[in-house]
């Protein structure tokens, strides 16, 4: 009797690993239709046309639909395909599933290499060959890719991480015109969640100019531009907070040249779900009707009750040897209510502070601001230092409260600007 359960079990355990391949080939199958039919969205519409299953891989082909008109019109428009066929070849391992992907009849020079777990969880490597394509839409142009690579993974539950390398970019315009990118790199971690990105983002690029075909000399030009974006939700409070930062090295217009540019800025404390449903609503139709907007003003309402912030953290920058420098936030108070019914309510609320600085040198370089300097300092707005002019003022009951004391009100200042609208 010993024996024959040692037997059965041994039988067992050979059958089990003979059957293995088929059931992670079953299970792998059931992981791949899930994700395919995840991706569905207003964009793109995706279905699986076939999926033949075998022992130890399968073949699998997935169509790719464009929906978006704007989109279907421009790919159109550069004779490019609005739908596109994916075929892959799965592997079936022992906890996992391997795929390479590429593109069916399309000179893409695209493919997809990835590891499924059984539990959905992906890790993902796109690798773009060099590539040049030549638009045929009467404005010719040309675009130049060097081989470029998109790594990452994400989770069934929509976690996110990637690291995107594209050495350069080239445009080539028929009016002789040249766009260059180059250096470019990227990575990020989180989730789209509710409408929005929750998480870290970052790109960086070590040259982006545009040259005319004149003198093949850069007529504008940034080196070593950066920008990154961060965003949290608090959950239990419902609010959102983000934070943009832009760097660039140098900045080279037709007007002068920039240095040492920084911008960090920031909102916070937003109703997550009012913030949520306006841009739901936006993004489905930018220009919005008269019906829309008057079913949008709920959430605005929502937005103002709850309060919220926007802060420039820093903003600065250097000219030759002139700087500035300046900083200001604006809160909306929570409590701030009904101001649709009357929008006068707003600017009582509201609460902000603002620091602004002028080195000399800006101001010697740039004689037109030194007019508008001098009628600031007699207005006691602006004060005079060894080293340049700084303005500090706060936002209370309506009114500009500067250091020295002089009192604006709010609405004083925003009439010109309102009024060139």
């Amino acid at each position: 009797m010993k024996q024959l359960k040692t037997i059965g079990a041994i039988g067992g355990s050979v059958l089990m690993v003979l059957c293995w391949p088929l059931a992670v080939g079953q299970i792998g199958q059931n992981v791949i239709t899930d994700g395919v039919e995840h991706i569905n969205n207003e964009l793109i519409s995706t279905e699986i046309v076939d999926y033949d299953r075998g022992y130890f891989s399968s073949n699998v082909k997935t169509r790719y639909v464009l929906l978006d008109q704007d989109l279907i019109a421009q790919f159109e428009a550069d004779d490019l395909p609005t739908e596109f066929v994916v075929n892959s070849a799965v592997s079936h391992g022992l906890l996992s599933l391997s795929a390479h992907s590429s593109l069916e009849d399309l000179d893409f020079p695209l493919t997809v290499d990835s590891v499924t777990q059984l539990n959905g969880n992906t890790d993902f490597t796109m690798n773009l060959a060099s590539w040049y394509y030549q638009t045929q839409n009467g404005e010719e142009m040309a675009i130049s890719v060097s081989p470029a690579s998109l790594k990452g993974s994400v989770t069934v539950l929509g976690q996110l991480t990637y690291q995107l390398d594209i050495p350069s970019i080239e445009l080539d315009f028929a009016t002789g015109e040249k766009l260059v990118l180059s250096g470019i790199n990227g990575e990020g971690e989180g989730k789209q969640e509710k409408g929005f990105w929750l998480g870290n983002q970052s790109l960086a690029m070590e040259r982006f100019s545009i040259a005319e075909f004149s003198n093949q000399q850069p007529t504008f030009e940034i080196e070593n531009g950066q920008y990154q974006f961060s965003s949290s939700l608090n959950n239990e409070e419902g609010r959102l907070n983000s934070n943009h930062k832009v760097s660039m090295g140098s900045m080279l217009t037709p007007d002068g040249a920039i240095e040492a540019f920084n911008l960090d800025f920031s909102m916070g404390d937003i109703d997550s779900l009012a913030f949520e449903s306006l841009m739901t609503m936006y993004q489905s139709n930018p220009m919005m009707t008269e019906s829309e907007i008057a079913a949008a003003i709920p959430h605005v309402e929502s937005l103002f009750s709850k309060g919220f912030y926007l802060a420039m953290n820093s903003m600065s920058l250097k000219v030759g040897q002139g700087e500035f420098e300046s900083k200001w936030k604006l809160s909306v108070p929570e409590g701030t209510d009904s101001i649709s019914q009357d929008p006068s309510k707003i600017l009582p609320a509201l609460k902000g502070e603002l620091s602004t600085y002028f080195s000399n040198q800006l101001v010697t370089d740039f004689p037109f601001i030194k007019q508008g300097i001098d009628e600031a300092i007699v207005m006691e707005i602006i004060e005079q230092t060894e080293t340049g002019y700084k303005i500090k003022a706060e936002l209370n009951n309506a009114n500009v409260v500067f250091e020295s004391g002089q009192e604006i009100p709010l609405m004083a200042l925003l009439l010109p600007v309102l009024m060139q609208q």
